[in-house]
């Protein structure tokens, strides 16, 4: 290699390397303004605190990190095409038949909406599933004998979506990046509601010991009731020390996005299932659908399954 052909290839790692560091950057203050957008709308509390998009900020930088490590785990993409249903072992084990993938296809907006505003002949997106997984009992043969009672386990998915379509995996992969962030923050806002609504449940509760007490007959035996009563009044006055404290809402948040791996958990599965959806072994002859699948839960959703998909234009439109 010439010196003139290294100071060009040098040159142009620079590049791209400056490229990739801005891009970064730029996708990065996208899900911190529309993460700060959301948090406005639904807990306007929270933004009066001083420095609060710094804070979000910082912090949303460190999840990120983790959320892009876990997403490079997620095996595919794959060619998710009805026509191979009786062929292709995962659509095969995710798919009741193929009628059922062409009515995902057809069903999901997201896709549909890709293919009207741009002429890809295809889109690289996720598709997500709910991986459930429980223990049953199946005919299986020791030796000579056969038995009615061997325990198995069987995995079944269902609620099938696609997320996130676009024309190459790098943009899809962030914007999964940026649906994630902004789940855990729903979900975190979400517990703020919930603090709200358990507060008037126990001052529903309040009013009603309040009332007995005052109505009870000369010489009942209140003792229970007044110490319930006082464990209702010091539970709400927690929580409207919580509601009210504008840094709490915040810190409730970052804490979130300072601890992703305690919210935001993936990793790589490789899965034998008969046609029945049973788990099988490594040494079992049987027919089985061999695949690999990403296992990922997201703060307190349901276990959920997860492959890069590739879809073509022509069963969309």
């Amino acid at each position: 290699m010439n010196l003139i052909t290294l100071i060009r290839d040098s040159y142009q790692h620079f590049i791209a390397e400056i490229s990739a560091k801005r891009l970064k950057r730029r996708l990065q203050n996208q899900i911190v303004n529309d993460i700060s957008t959301f948090i406005k709308k639904n807990c306007a509390r929270m933004s009066l605190v001083t420095g609060f998009q710094k804070k979000l900020a910082q912090s949303i930088s460190f999840s990120l990190s983790h959320a892009s490590g876990l997403i490079d785990q997620i095996p595919g993409p794959i060619d998710l095409d009805p026509k191979q249903w009786d062929d292709q072992p995962l659509i095969n084990a995710v798919f009741v038949s193929e009628k059922d993938v062409m009515a995902l296809l057809k069903s999901c907006k997201d896709l549909n909406r890709f293919f009207i505003n741009n002429d890809s002949p295809s889109a690289i997106a996720l598709l997500t599933s709910k991986m459930t997984e429980k223990n049953v009992f199946t005919t299986g043969k020791t030796g000579e004998m056969v038995r009615r009672d061997v325990p198995q386990k069987a995995i079944s998915f269902d609620d099938c979506r696609i997320h996130a379509p676009a024309q190459n995996i790098s943009e899809s992969q962030f914007k999964i990046k940026h649906l994630a962030l902004l789940a855990l923050c729903r979900q975190t806002v979400q517990d703020t509601s919930d603090l709200q609504t358990w507060k008037k449940e126990l001052e529903a509760q309040q009013h009603l010991l309040e009332f007995k007490i005052n109505t009870a007959e000369p010489g009942e035996d209140l003792d229970e009731t007044a110490q319930i009563l006082s464990d209702i009044k010091l539970k709400t006055k927690t929580i409207n020390n919580q509601l009210h404290v504008t840094d709490e809402h915040l810190e409730r948040i970052t804490r979130v996005y300072d601890h992703p791996q305690n919210f935001l958990t993936l990793h790589a599965l490789s899965l034998r299932l008969d046609r029945m959806g049973i788990l099988l072994t490594a040494d079992s002859r049987e027919r089985a659908n061999e695949f690999s699948i990403a296992e990922f839960k997201l703060g307190q959703s349901p276990r959920m399954a997860a492959c890069w998909v590739n879809i073509k234009r022509e069963f969309i439109l």
